[in-house]
């Protein structure tokens, strides 16, 4: 029997009555919240994620009415605790001062003295700073992007024009790419399509919540201006196919304006200091992002789509790679016949586990450590960051505006996604699963304590570093808060359980996570802390530290 066939075969049996043997049992969708206590446990995180990933918090999308109600929360949380304000003018709150950015659709672009036109000829991606403007550049063709035996050598005050990269790239991959075209006037991108879609055009004019002020990577354009073939002809001057290797083109001018409006949001920060007079100004910091990504722009049936989610999902993990083109879709219909409609229709992405139980757990073990008998050595600085899902902007706003001395600090942990793991989540997925970032990546002695401390533990953690490895495609020692404290050599770990099907959907809600597994990594985590304030000796960095206004690079 066929792969697809066993799957469908599968995903069949996805009926109301039969769910329950096909997928993980789910929670509640509502939850009672219960008195929380000092002690770590799957009750107490329950009713946290619940009250922090509800409807009502609209997805926690950053600079919005729902994030700002999430954050209140934790800080009332933190009142209760008695721990001590670390924001500005006495509260637990850091401002962190985005703004709201669009482009100005008046933004011309000309060549040989012809206008092209915006939203028909050539779009822009604001990538570094926003704005970009020259006068009279000469276009150079510098083939494709990611090509490493051919780049141009003499590009300064040039305009470059390349075809875009062979795979996908997030924004880091692609800006560390971008970085060998330092000096350029402008950099230019051909659209693999030969018009610009009408959703894309309005896509390009949609507000987007970023940093103001200076560029990521000084030397840069503003951004990427992205252009039909039919333009990087006219640019050129001749057709693409018969493009050489760092031929000149014609010259070309572009004025493109960004228009900003206010848009802050906030980190929340708060401090258990230390008992130890000598070691109390060392800090350990701990923290997980409060944000999500909002309402999505339609409602979808939630229960099929979890279904859908699942089956794709299971398919990944049976297989070792995604369901594609007719494979996909012989699932997905499988899947949405076997199903009747549930009624429930959703269009709010709550995070749950993206990263409601990363802040959560940051919460908890807040809660643990205020309530306990003794407090630690060290201090520990407890951080909620704003902006991870467009950018990792809150933290890096935070490390390189630190409430408390950046060099105090002797390590970050860092929580993102850690309420899943299970074994239809992922391929090693399991009770004691648990992944590993960056451990050892500045300090070979902070990757030891973390194995010291499992190795304590009564029903040890299946620890998996393969998301370590350098040159991984998903880059995940770049894409989340800690990179922004290893950038200025401040040895970092990040917990997590992984990426699943339900990530960044409609389907990522509270009663999908794995509760007791939930408790028993949040406890690690709480026991890891604890190690590093109270051992004797900080961790040595014993690894080259980055450049911490350069690019990651995992």
């Amino acid at each position: 029997m066929s792969v697809v066939s066993r799957t469908i075969l599968g995903v069949l049996a996805l009926t109301p009555a039969l769910a329950a043997a096909q997928m993980p049992a789910a929670g509640p969708l509502k939850h009672d919240p219960k008195p929380t206590a000092a002690t770590i446990s799957s009750q107490d995180l329950m009713t946290r994620l619940y009250i922090f990933a509800d409807d009502s918090m609209q997805g926690r999308a950053t600079s919005t009415p729902g994030h700002d109600k999430g954050v209140e929360y934790i800080a009332a949380e933190l009142r209760k605790l008695g721990l001590k304000p670390m924001g500005e003018n006495g509260t637990f709150f850091q401002t962190v001062p985005l703004v709201r950015r669009a482009m100005d659709p008046a933004s011309t672009l000309t060549v040989d003295g012809q206008t092209l036109a915006f939203g028909t000829d050539f779009l822009y991606q604001a990538i570094n700073g926003g704005s970009t403007k020259f006068d009279n550049a000469a276009v150079v063709w510098g083939g494709q992007l990611g090509d490493t035996t051919n780049v141009v050598s003499d590009i300064a005050g040039k305009f470059v024009l390349l075809r875009p990269p062979m795979g996908a790239m997030n924004q880091r991959a692609l800006m560390a790419q971008l970085g060998r075209y330092a000096g350029a006037a402008g950099i230019g991108l051909v659209l693999p399509f030969p018009a610009i879609p009408p959703a894309q055009a309005r896509a390009a004019l949609t507000p987007r919540v970023t940093l103001p002020g200076a560029p990521m990577m000084p030397g840069l354009p503003g951004g990427i201006i992205q252009l039909t073939a039919g333009s990087a002809v006219r640019l050129l001057g001749v057709p693409l196919d018969s493009a050489r290797f760092g031929m000149a083109g014609k010259v070309v001018s572009g004025d493109i304006r960004m228009k900003d409006e206010a848009a802050p949001s906030r980190n929340v920060v708060a401090m258990l200091e230390g008992r130890d007079k000598a070691l109390k100004g060392q800090i350990v910091s701990v923290g997980g992002h409060s944000d999500h990504v909002g309402v999505a722009n339609a409602g979808v049936d939630h229960d099929s789509l979890k279904a859908v989610n699942w089956a794709l999902n299971k398919f990944t993990v049976d297989n070792g790679k995604p369901a594609a083109g007719p494979t996909r879709d012989s699932i997905v219909k499988a899947v949405v016949a076997a199903l009747k409609s549930s009624g429930r229709r959703d269009s709010i992405r709550n995070g749950a586990d993206d990263d409601g139980s990363g802040s959560m757990a940051v919460l908890e073990i807040a809660e643990s450590f205020a309530k306990a008998k003794q407090k630690p050595k060290r201090s520990v600085l407890f951080l909620w960051y704003t902006g991870e899902e467009i950018g990792l902007l809150g933290s890096r706003y935070y490390t390189d505006n630190p409430t408390v001395s950046r060099d105090s600090v002797i390590a970050n942990l860092n929580i993102d996604m850690l309420g899943r793991g299970r074994a239809d989540d992922m391929k090693l997925g399991g009770d004691t699963f648990v992944q590993l970032v960056g451990s050892r990546r500045l300090s070979t002695q902070l990757g030891d304590l973390v194995e010291a401390v499992n190795g304590k533990r009564k029903a040890k953690l299946t620890f998996d570093y393969s998301f370590d490895a350098d040159g991984h495609p998903e880059n995940i020692y770049c894409r989340s808060d800690h990179y922004n404290w290893a950038r200025y050599g401040i040895p970092v770990t990040f917990f997590t359980t992984g990426l699943h099907g339900d990530y960044h959907q409609v389907t990522d809600e509270p009663q999908y996570i794995d509760y007791p597994h939930f408790a028993s990594l949040t406890q690690f985590i709480a026991d890891v802390l604890g190690e590093l304030a109270n051992g004797k000796d900080r961790p040595v960095v014993d690894k080259a530290k980055p450049d911490p206004n350069g690019v990651c690079r995992q």
